[in-house]
């Protein structure tokens, strides 16, 4: 698909306007309070091992007598030990219940619920390759929010899809309410990254009512949204991906039968409110996969399982509804992102397909990004503005400087 978006004048002169002109910054209980959502592998997780029944090498540890970093920790990711870590992080899909659990003997905690840490820097040593949305809050700041207080951030375990989010949902509903009362009443501002963007869109659409919605949401911020899924998810299915964009150099092979037991997985396949049902997303040699033949797609890679995953999952936004809150759609383009996958019958699926690129932010397709103009004129009365940042990556478009300046004149202008 080839981007126009250098030929909406309109467009770029309103995101001139906007990134130059800075209203003066307002302390205090006028901010309006802060939410910050993020996406897949954008939260901490701890572990403790409470005795495994069995491990995938004599030498991975079956107990701890503590919690122990599990994501984002580097020294897991090293040749000997990063079989033990992809078996502590997999999920267990019951096709009966269509619920996911952790391994026997596994406990994970999402840790940080409130505060920023743990969604700033996804690894606690703070290497620069776990840096997420440290500069957005480090550029609030100044202008009077708080960690922790004004400015919160709302982890969760981002293995799982929205329909087993339950727990989490209470959390943030009571989230909102209370940092709203705690600084008068003020809407809150939510800032979602990629997945937690339609994770956000179905608590607006499943969760709390348009009542609640009107009283508790002053806006959404979206960077990098991946409303409508993202084609990177068929490779990640088919042969494993290591995960790039944190510049993690992992085999891709060793990560495959972790990231197919995660739901989240199957949530973020290409979406058929976005995709037509006869485009093709991939082939081996002379045979095509759509949307028409994913069950094939599923036997064909040897995960039957994830077959029911997706039924439970694929269709969990429904027709696509509008949010009916305010939206503010940040994306990259015009970064190569995969578009077609191609294997040979001798390379599928456990190695790396051939890549055919179209457009997006390196990660999502520029179609998924920008799935939220869909809603323009058909968003309760309430205004969808997008921003498209030519070259913004799909993660370090949090550091990028336009938008964060960006993002501080958004939350100004709805002090």
């Amino acid at each position: 698909m080839i981007l126009t978006w250098m030929s909406s004048l309109g467009m770029i002169l309103s995101l001139s306007f906007i990134i130059s002109v800075t209203p003066a910054p307002r302390k205090g209980i006028s901010l309006p309070p802060v939410v910050l959502v993020p996406g897949y592998g954008g939260a901490q997780f701890k572990a403790k091992l409470t005795g495994k029944p069995e491990t995938v090498h004599y030498w991975c540890s079956r107990h701890t007598d503590d919690f122990f970093d599990l994501w984002l920790n580097l020294e897991l990711f090293l040749p000997a030990v990063i079989d033990c870590w992809v078996d502590n992080m997999k999920l267990i899909y019951n096709i009966t219940t269509n619920k996911t659990s952790n391994m026997p003997g596994v406990l994970i905690e999402v840790p940080g619920f409130r505060n920023t840490n743990t969604v700033e820097w996804l690894d606690t040593s703070k290497a620069s390759e776990g840096r997420y949305f440290t500069d957005i809050v480090e550029a609030l700041l100044p202008l009077g929010y708080r960690r922790g207080k004004n400015i919160v951030g709302a982890p969760y375990d981002w293995r799982q899809a929205p329909n087993e989010l339950q727990e989490y949902y209470s959390n943030l509903t009571e989230l909102i309410e209370e940092t709203s009362r705690t600084y008068g009443q003020r809407k809150v501002i939510i800032i979602a990254h990629s997945m937690g963007n339609p994770v956000m869109l179905y608590f607006y659409n499943n969760i709390v009512t348009q009542e609640w919605k009107d009283k508790f949401i002053r806006s959404h911020i979206s960077i990098a949204g991946a409303w409508g899924g993202s084609l990177q998810i068929i490779r990640l299915l088919a042969s494993g991906y290591n995960m790039n964009q944190y510049r993690i150099l992992l085999p891709p092979s060793s990560l495959r039968e972790m990231q197919r037991s995660f739901t989240s997985s199957t949530f973020l396949f290409p979406n058929y409110n976005i995709w037509s049902k006869d485009e093709v997303f991939a082939t081996v040699s002379d045979k095509n996969y759509t949307l028409k033949n994913v069950e094939e797609f599923f036997q064909d890679i040897n995960y039957e399982v994830g077959w029911y995953q997706y039924q439970n999952t694929a269709y969990l936004l429904g027709n696509f509804k509008a949010p009916n809150v305010a939206i503010h759609c940040i994306y990259g383009y015009d970064i190569e992102t995969p578009e077609l996958f191609q294997w040979s019958p001798t390379w599928f699926p456990d190695y790396q397909p051939h890549t055919i690129y179209g457009d997006g932010d390196g990660t999502v397709n520029l179609r998924s990004l920008e799935a939220c103009k869909k809603w323009i004129g058909k968003n309760g009365g309430k205004k969808i503005s997008t921003y498209a940042i030519k070259d913004g990556e799909h993660v370090e478009i949090m550091s990028q400087e336009s938008v964060i300046k960006l993002i501080k004149n958004i939350v100004l202008l709805n002090s």
